[in-house]
């Protein structure tokens, strides 16, 4: 394009970039960051399938060690069940020659399987010196089970061991130990085709046995631990080393009884050197990118800028009033387009410059203030209601805030509900307000607070759901306003106390899609509850529904923590508070109680003969009769499997013994077998100990242990009877 003779227009004075270097600019931006976003791309995969490699390895070696264990495990119970049948043969041989054959071609098959067997009494405390040993052996005892356990306590090489019990009529006599070591040698057969190093550690912390003497060490967080015993496998990244190294940690499970913490570690190296090598090639494409884009850009951009600054000089001119300036060469292409309107405007400009200037002038002056004037009233309108609307946005954070803290303050459900409504009175400020809360039991809405009606005439009151209009906001789950409560056909009488005149809404109460209860709220004037307080009470409502459900919540937790889910007894722990409060008060006050710990006699009998769920039943039906048999200041919890506990105010030694032989006689006159419904009789008999408080002891737990030698001596005079401390034989320590 070419202009036509004319004086040219000069330079502008201003300075100014010129569209070459705006072009410039963006076109390297852009190659830049699709280089960046190239390398960056470059180096997240590679460093993701380094990662995602060595996870892989971690896993693949933590499945085959599980695995192992398992198979170790599996070994280990076998024998022990093959032993603990064994000696129970062993009075069936004729000949001991011929046990003793049979009992040596068993050891020589544990001993080349790797497998050190042992006999020990029943109670090796103060025998030897392994705390874990004694522990296990106790855990034996206890449970009469067989329990596993992993140790580096015998000479500080690492064993996988099993305890089991050995009987001698029906009462454990000995216990057999089997080992099998399973320490570096084993770790590094396993990890070593897989480039991992592994390490066994007890749970907290301590190593046991690792691969080799590579692998680092890292310090676990008590949260981190806790995330582990929960059976979720812990990936960690450690950089400390020369090199990046990935370690997992998991938990082994031993049994049902005891676990074992595994540590893996993977070296991360050579990703470094595959980063730098990614990067040093990206570089070099970057740079001879830059270099033929430049000199494409160069070659290309004067095609561009040409037309473009005849279009500026163009403009120019125009706008110091050379109105007859004009474009010539016009191209064909988009430029050439703009050209062509520029020169058709310069000529309408030319032409009617002069007539239509000033009345254009006038025009756009008058739009302009009317346009002005519509922005300040739309601005004026958009302010109020954002005023409104902040208004609404603080009654409403008030009231949520006020909810919070009644919320926090109490836990009570009574005072809850109390706080609840001094909120709405607040906030809403309604002629009268009830909170009704929903009966899940028996599925109804009870009156629990009024405000403004008489309390005591509807301190019975309930709704059903097709009741009036609570009983259908509460079962369609929907709030329903009444402008006209005159005009309205649907019952709003509350025991006689009829809402007659004014508005109403009844707004339900609703936890995630679940009935908390319902508020009714009532104004004596007609559609007095606008749509911005409507969302207000809606949005309080919410908060309401919410306060009330979190307060059952934790009511119905603070209840079931205390309760024995079987037999609906106080449970161990609850037993054990109540004890503590009532030596507190003992001591404080001089007072005396007495404790009575009884168990039912051959009960593991009774529940092979009855089964597991006629045996629960009967746990449940023998806690009920002590139960009833009790005084009500009396506390009769569930101690363990078999075994009960009652705790006596107030009562000395001798009331002890005979409130427990009044217990024992109850329940010899008990028909269990009927309160159960099995087919066939049975008689069920009791054993108690008694104890008391200070008499005997002063420390709570030696109490404890004292009542339980006490029922020990009960037992070993023959079942059926009572014992106190003070005429006790010694029982076990």
């Amino acid at each position: 394009m070419k202009a036509a003779d004319s004086p040219q227009p000069q330079p502008r004075p201003q300075r100014f970039r010129s569209l070459r270097r705006k072009v410039l600019l963006p076109f390297l931006v852009l190659i830049a960051a699709l280089f960046c976003s190239a390398i960056y791309g470059s180096l997240h995969l590679a460093g993701s399938s380094f990662k995602n490699s060595a996870d892989e390895r971690l896993a693949a070696t933590r499945e085959v060690l599980f695995r192992e264990f398992k198979k170790q495990e599996l070994i280990l119970q076998t024998y022990a069940v093959i032993m603990q049948q064994f000696q129970s043969l062993s009075e069936r041989f004729q000949s001991e020659a011929e046990f003793g054959i049979l009992q040596d071609r068993l050891f020589n098959t544990l001993e080349e399987s790797n497998i050190s067997t042992a006999f020990y009494p029943a109670d090796i405390r103060g025998l030897v010196q392994q705390k874990s040993l004694v522990d296990l052996f106790e855990q034996v005892r206890r449970s009469d089970q067989a329990r596993f356990r992993y140790s580096n306590e015998f000479g500080g090489v690492p064993v996988l061991m099993v305890a089991a019990p050995l009987h001698d009529q029906g009462k454990i006599t000995r216990i057999l130990l089997l080992r099998t070591v399973m320490g570096e040698t084993f770790l590094r057969n396993v990890t070593s085709s897989l480039n991992v190093e592994a390490a066994l550690m007890s749970i907290d912390g301590q190593v046991m046995a690792q691969s080799s003497e590579n692998i680092t060490a890292l310090t676990l967080t008590p949260a981190q631990i806790n995330l582990i015993g929960t059976g979720q496998p812990l990936f960690l990244d450690d950089n400390t080393g020369e090199c990046l190294d990935r370690h997992l940690f998991s938990i082994i499970p031993l049994g049902s009884s005891d676990m074992v913490l595994l540590s893996l570690q993977a070296s991360l190296e050579g990703k470094t050197d595959l980063q730098n090598a990614t990067i040093f090639s990206m570089i070099m494409v970057m740079v001879a990118v830059i270099v033929l884009g430049t000199i494409f850009y160069f070659r290309r951009i004067n095609n561009i800028t040409r037309p473009v600054r005849e279009l500026q000089n163009a403009t120019d001119a125009i706008s110091r009033g050379n109105l007859n300036y004009r474009i010539q060469d016009i191209s064909n292409d988009e430029l050439g387009q703009i050209a062509t309107s520029f020169n058709q405007m310069a000529k309408d400009l030319e032409s009617s410059y002069q007539e239509r200037a000033n009345q254009d002038i006038a025009v756009a002056l008058d739009r302009e203030s009317a346009r002005t004037k519509q922005v300040l009233e739309k601005k004026e309108r958009e302010r109020d209601k954002l005023n409104e609307e902040l208004a609404i946005i603080q009654r409403e954070s008030k009231a949520i805030y006020q909810l919070n803290q009644a919320m926090t303050s109490s836990i009570e459900l009574n005072a809850l509900f109390d706080r609840i409504l001094q909120v709405l009175n607040e906030i809403l400020a309604c002629d009268h307000i009830v909170l009704l809360a929903y009966n899940h039991g028996d599925s109804v809405l009870e009156v629990v607070r009024t405000s403004g009606l008489d309390v005591d005439a509807l301190s019975n009151v309930r709704f059903t759901f097709n009741q009036g209009v609570t009983g259908e906001a509460a079962q369609t789950q929907r709030t329903i306003y009444i402008k006209d409560v005159g005009q309205d056909d649907r019952s709003l009488s509350y025991h006689g106390q009829v809402v007659t005149r004014g508005s109403m809404i009844s707004v339900p109460l609703v936890v995630k899609g679940r009935l908390v209860g319902v508020i009714n709220l009532h104004k004596r004037l007609i559609d007095a509850f606008s749509g911005s307080e409507q969302k207000l009470i809606q949005a309080v409502a919410n908060q309401t529904a919410l306060t009330i459900d979190n307060a059952q919540l934790l009511e119905k937790s603070r209840d079931s923590s205390n309760t024995d889910e079987l037999t609906g007894l106080s449970n161990r722990r609850h037993f054990q508070e109540i004890l503590k409060r009532e030596v507190a008060q003992a001591r404080r006050f001089s007072s005396i109680f007495s404790i009575v710990m009884c168990d039912i006699d051959g009960f593991k009998q009774h529940k092979s003969t009855l089964g597991s769920i006629n045996a629960d039943a009967l746990l449940r039906q023998v806690g009920q009769s002590l139960l009833k048999s009790t005084r009500g200041i009396d506390l009769v919890s569930r101690f363990g499997n078999d075994q009960f506990i009652i705790l006596l105010p107030k009562t000395d030694k001798k009331g002890g013994i005979a409130a427990a032989e009044k217990l024992r006689k109850h329940i010899l006159t008990e028909d269990f077998s009927r309160q159960i419904n099995y087919d066939e009789t049975f008689e069920l008999t009791i054993s108690l100990g008694v104890t008391e408080f200070p008499g005997d002891s002063k420390n709570i737990y030696e109490l404890l242990n004292l009542a339980d030698r006490a029922l020990y001596a009960a037992k070993q005079d023959g079942c059926n009877c009572t014992v106190g401390w003070e005429s006790a034989a010694p029982g076990p320590e």
